[in-house]
């Protein structure tokens, strides 16, 4: 429980600490004041469980809350998605059982991304026209082979939940019809407003109960991409000590933001 307070931002297989205070701003740009960094050294590759649509409303909005939160972690909350800052309301002192204070950082991020491709993946989601409610597993590729000395968590339990201020959801944005082809129109940042007019209620790690616990989609995926490991006991899968973890190459984006779905 200690431990999952104290993590403020995954980074795939390894933990982020950063509990930092946000002081309060006396205004909020809505808009990115300067030019975001699009040829950023990481790519980020999303899947799903069977029966999740990846480019419908309620996972489009569920994928940006997680790129736009890791983005103002790395660069800034400045450059970070078009409306991330209005969506999560921001920059103020946030309780970690809602957003992650790393998330909404004031001036630049915390630091220089190496190289990785994140990989996530929709456990569950539950989606109306004003509530969007998901569970999100994550782990991390790295381009080059490693031992890890002691058994390691492959990865984190997240929980996004949006709430909508209409009652009408807004249309998902043009769908990325190729998982390993980039597309020309494709930016890494958008320069559209994905979330419209929902905002963020929660963007965190530590399951739903804070103490860790993962839902069984996100057991069942981790053991499916580090087979043979240990399972702890709220679901969380464990790569023994001595294990040789494999280099993958950094990979395609998948999905990409190529457009929103009217011209805006």
């Amino acid at each position: 429980m200690g431990d999952l307070r104290r993590t403020t931002l995954t980074l795939s297989l390894c933990v982020l600490a950063c509990a930092c205070s946000n002081n309060a701003a006396e205004e909020t740009p809505t808009t990115p004041q300067t030019t975001p960094e699009q040829d950023v050294p990481y790519s980020q590759v999303w899947s799903a469980e069977p029966g999740i649509d990846l480019f419908d409303r309620g996972a489009e909005l569920v994928r940006a809350s997680v790129e736009a939160g890791n983005y103002a972690y790395r660069y800034s909350l400045d450059t970070t998605f078009p409306g991330y800052d209005a969506a999560v309301g921001g920059p103020f002192q946030f309780d970690e059982n809602e957003i992650l204070p790393g998330l909404v950082p004031n001036g630049r991020g915390d630091f220089e991304p190496r190289p990785h491709t994140a990989r996530y993946h929709i456990a569950t989601l539950t989606e109306t026209p004003t509530e969007i409610v998901a569970d999100v597993c994550d782990a991390t590729d790295w381009p080059t082979s490693h031992p890890i000395s002691e058994s390691f968590r492959v990865g984190f339990a997240w929980v996004v939940h949006l709430r909508n201020t209409t009652d009408t959801p807004g249309l998902p944005g043009i769908p990325d019809a190729d998982p390993d082809t980039a597309d020309p129109r494709a930016l890494r940042v958008p320069d559209w407003n994905v979330f419209g007019t929902w905002r963020i209620s929660q963007l965190r790690t530590g399951g739903r109960d804070w103490r860790g616990t993962a839902p069984p989609e996100c057991t069942n995926w981790w053991l499916r991409r580090f087979p043979g490991s240990d399972v702890t006991p709220n679901g969380n899968v464990l790569t023994p000590a001595g294990t040789v973890v494999p280099g993958v190459p950094v990979a395609q984006q998948y999905p990409e933001w190529i457009g929103p779905s009217e011209p805006q």
